[in-house]
């Protein structure tokens, strides 16, 4: 029986607590349990109710276990975005579920018993509206690394459910859920600073997933806060303490968060406003593994310490994620606009057709491109953003002037161990990023080219221009191309290099069955002179390709791209379909050597 909590709030105990939101006869619940059934909500309000909405906080199936019965009778499933794998894959990950591998804790059999066919996302520090309401999503890791607390307004007062993150003052119900990797305390640490966030917002009543609706107080919070700040003491020998940014000033205008994972760089004016170049994840224990997750520990701060009001733009140096995961709660928060050059565009705003490293898997829209040597103003300064490889091939140099000084931002072309080890500049050598080896040698002389006053690096901080280290750091990367290039047994090295030389776009892709698809194969010649290329197309039993083969003759230093179609059985009995190119070039077989993955 639903208990009463205000007018329009109701809950009742399942395998977890479920709260309903009831308006007229429409009812949203925010996560659904196990036995509960659409029966259960006649007269709720006084009249025939039905549940038209359910919201999840994370996927442990005692929080969500009815939600395929009730989105069977109508109701529509949002989910948390970081935790959609869990959720909509749950058949794979169960099927996949190495018990043999004793370093991860993430419990993935504990999800649904089917897969849930989501109608929406949950995106951290979005909004969504339904009835008049407005929920919140406030990201609260600890429990699991994707929970989502629902903040909203009902009744005149202030709500937060928090999921498991607590179930009563100064008490968690399951502790083993926040060790998230063997003899980690990434979970731990990140569960204290979702406590704190909650403990900083002003709130009238903390619904939690297990327990008795409460009234926040100070002694809530800090009464488990105290026991888990120690248990942390007493495993690493010091005390624990709440991540804030470290801001240092370069000049008038400009600053660096120097703890940030990687190093978001703040310009800013005299009325508030500010432009941000990267912003790198800012927590104790950064959200490392998957899925990527930026927690805002920044944008509270920067009013306060700084006097910005608003972020108006945002300049990635490139797409990796420690790099642009803030970017979606800065967007959220201000509006922020992101510019990029026309290269990355795709990659920010369509991650999932790319087999590359380090996306952020939402995806960014990109509000301007930028073109080469085209000045991108702002109040007063302009900004440059060119694609150019360094650490990866989808890579920006980014230059400006303010205060009498030059600044280049070059992402992560120097490796951060130079910075740790305090030793002369190293390449961020990652071959899965596809630069070409010809481009190592630029990099340096970019630098060299542009002189700069201050260099802002990646993981390094801003650092004063010095020209003798880069030339050394030029020979270093110059002997480095030459041993590469003598080693590689091909026409051009970077075909030794570049993963995805020969590419499918999109890579992966979800189907239904029955489904035909259209991929592109992108060919990349590195050699000087034009070069022919057969390509056999195969799949598995049941997928239809058009055209099987095809030939293609490409552009010396040109790319070239071609078009297959593939039409997946009605009946499908495997998890993935792939589909391969067997390539022949000029009369020397390579084999399968390119791929695309279908699934479902």
């Amino acid at each position: 029986m639903f208990q009463k909590l205000t007018d329009h709030l109701f809950f009742v105990e399942d395998t977890c607590c479920i709260y309903a939101v009831c308006v007229n006869d429409k009812v949203l619940l925010i996560d659904c349990g196990t036995h509960l059934r659409s029966e259960n909500f006649e007269g709720l309000s006084g009249k025939d109710c039905s549940v038209e909405r359910i919201l999840l906080t994370h996927f442990h199936r005692d929080q969500c276990a009815s939600a395929n019965r009730f989105q069977a009778d109508g109701a529509e499933i949002f989910i948390p975005f970081v935790e959609r794998r869990f959720l909509e894959e749950t058949d794979l990950l169960k099927a996949s579920y190495d018990t043999y591998d004793n370093y991860t804790s993430y419990y993935p059999g504990r999800g649904t018993l089917t897969d849930i066919h989501s109608n929406g996302y949950v995106y951290d520090y979005e909004s969504m509206m339904w009835c008049g309401i407005r929920f919140d999503a406030v990201p609260l890791p600890g429990h699991t690394f994707g929970s989502v607390g629902y903040q909203f307004e009902i009744d005149g007062k202030r709500v937060l459910a928090c999921g498991d993150l607590m179930s009563a003052p100064g008490k968690v119900q399951q502790y083993f859920w926040s060790q998230w990797s063997y003899m980690s305390f990434k979970g731990h640490v990140n569960h204290l600073e979702s406590l704190q966030t909650v403990a900083s917002t002003e709130l009238d009543l903390i619904l939690p997933g297990h327990g008795e609706p409460f009234v926040p107080t100070p002694a809530a919070f800090t009464e488990l806060q105290k026991p888990m700040e120690e248990l942390y003491e007493l495993f690493h020998g010091h005390a624990f303490q709440y991540y804030r940014p470290e801001f240092r000033q370069l000049t008038s205008h400009v600053y660096e968060v120097v703890n940030s994972v990687a190093r978001t760089y703040i310009i800013q004016d005299e009325s508030g406003h500010a432009l941000l170049i990267d912003c790198g994840y800012t927590s104790n224990a950064p959200i490392s593994a998957n899925p990527h997750r930026f927690i805002d520990h920044l944008t509270p701060y920067l009013k306060t310490e700084l006097g910005i009001e608003t972020v108006e733009w945002f300049l990635p140096s490139h797409y990796h994620d420690d790099h642009l995961v803030g970017y979606p709660a800065l967007k959220a928060q201000y509006g922020t606009k992101l510019a990029s050059s026309p290269e990355l565009k795709d990659i920010l705003e369509n991650p999932h057709n790319y087999d590359m490293p380090c996306l952020v898997p939402q995806g960014v829209q990109v509000d301007q491109v930028i073109k080469r040597g085209q000045p991108f103003h702002w109040r007063g300064i302009d900004f440059y953003v060119e694609q150019h490889p360094g650490q990866t091939l989808y890579h920006h140099l980014i230059w400006f002037s303010v205060d009498g000084r030059k600044f280049l931002c070059i992402g992560d072309n120097i490796s951060g161990v130079s910075f740790r080890e305090n030793r002369d500049y190293i390449h961020s050598f990652i071959p899965k990023n596809r630069t070409p080896v010809s481009s190592y040698w630029d990099m340096p002389k970019q630098i060299l080219d542009h002189a700069p006053d201050f260099i802002l690096t990646g993981h390094g901080g801003g650092v004063l221009f010095e020209k003798t280290k880069i030339e050394r750091w030029q020979a270093w990367m110059e002997r480095w191309q030459t041993l590469f290039t003598q080693m590689i047994d091909q026409p051009h090295p970077n075909i030794g290099m570049d993963p995805h030389w020969i590419e499918f776009y999109p890579y992966k892709v979800r189907i239904t069955p029955g489904e035909t698809l259209i991929f592109k194969v992108i060919i990349t010649n590195y050699q000087a002179k034009a070069q022919i290329y057969q390509l056999h197309f195969l799949s598995i039993e049941g997928v239809n390709l058009w055209p099987e083969k095809t030939e293609i003759a490409v552009p010396a230093n040109e790319k070239c791209v071609c078009q297959i179609q593939a039409t997946f059985p009605e009946k499908i009995e495997t998890h993935s379909l792939p589909i391969v190119a067997d390539v022949t070039w000029n009369g020397k077989r390579l084999g399968e050597i390119a791929e695309a993955i279908a699934y479902w």
